[in-house]
């Protein structure tokens, strides 16, 4: 069905001000779910919003520093959603890293934002290269070879600067991400062969079992290398306990370069060019209208969307919404 933008950013910012956030912050988070939607990406949208956003408010205080220095910022977010405490301190990484030609942050103690990617594209909007990933949150997916759910989704994302649009990597390190399989389940979907496995092993199309067995890493043993690999640099680097109830069980990592340390930024983008003109203009396989560089999809689908004045939302996920905001206290 059409909603009107302005009706689910009317709904879901009283929402988020009713949970405690400030006008300011609550619009931050909805503009992140907004985003998604306009890139196509409703499983990662507003049928999330509810469990995902609007139930983890719940933080300590504000976030808070624990460690800086010319190139470093380790932060304790206080069990703040991710798209607060990354609209406070990245814009701080970034200019270390212009100041430095490198800077990374650690965060841990912060609910997830909804993908690496939206940050991984703000840091490559500032000539920057950026490197974000983070602990999944729980046991999803199952190593190559075992049936047994022991990483987290474990996404990662590297934004480059280019002369047109950033490009942007943003994947997990499973075949699918879990959220196109909670979106599955919330619309009473199956979701197909070879995605996941139930709790005995066996390849499963019911999203239910999907979510109480395990998830396939993609690309076999290299993608079930590179979860291990980011769950070393996320969850074990920072010492995440998924058991301690009074903290958010994530972990991240950012990394910022400023490339006009090896080069000049417009050379870098001009060359950044060439190889993108290489690619799109290589010979096509049978089948194939065009090549897309990764983010490209989701930059051409929010170019089209932003002209909009409404976003395709599912009934069931907008009247949840509606009905939420419907029962909300009287202030």
């Amino acid at each position: 069905m059409k909603v009107s933008i302005n009706n689910l950013r009317n709904s879901c910012t009283k929402i988020l001000k009713q949970k405690g956030l400030s006008a300011k912050d609550a619009l931050l988070v909805f503009n992140e779910y907004l985003e998604q939607e306009l890139q196509g990406k409703p499983d990662h949208g507003f049928q999330s919003f509810l469990g995902f956003g609007a139930k983890l408010v719940e933080p300590d205080g504000p976030p808070e520093v624990i460690k800086q220095n010319d190139v470093l910022l380790f932060v304790d977010g206080n069990k703040n959603l991710g798209q607060i405490v990354c609209g406070k301190f990245l814009p701080i990484l970034m200019r270390k890293a212009k100041k430095s030609g490198i800077a990374m942050m650690g965060i841990t103690n912060m609910h997830a934002y909804l993908v690496p990617g939206t940050y991984a594209y703000m840091i490559a909007k500032k000539d920057l290269v950026g490197i974000i990933m983070n602990y999944g949150g729980w046991p999803r997916v199952a190593p190559y070879g075992s049936i047994d759910p022991i990483f987290g989704n474990n996404p990662i994302a590297i934004g480059i600067p280019s002369k047109k649009f950033p490009i942007v990597l943003d994947m997990a390190a499973s075949k699918i991400a879990l959220m196109k399989i909670r979106l599955a389940k919330k619309l009473g979907k199956t979701i197909p062969l070879g995605w996941a496995i139930d709790k005995k092993g066996k390849s499963t199309i019911d999203p239910e079992e999907a979510l109480t067995g395990a998830v396939l890493p993609f690309g076999g043993y290299k993608g079930s290398g590179l979860a291990l690999m980011i769950e070393l640099l996320t969850k074990t680097l920072f010492n995440i306990d998924i058991n301690n109830k009074q903290k958010a069980n994530r972990g991240f990592l950012f990394i910022c370069i400023d490339p006009s340390v090896f080069q000049n930024i417009d050379k870098y983008k001009t060359n950044v060019k060439a190889v993108i003109e290489k690619v799109k203009k290589s010979r096509k396989a049978s089948g194939v209208k065009e090549i897309f560089l990764p983010g490209e999809r989701a930059h051409l689908t929010r170019m089209k969307n932003t002209k909009k004045k409404y976003i395709e939302l599912d009934k069931k996920i907008f009247n949840d919404i509606v009905c939420f905001e419907r029962e909300l206290p009287k202030k």
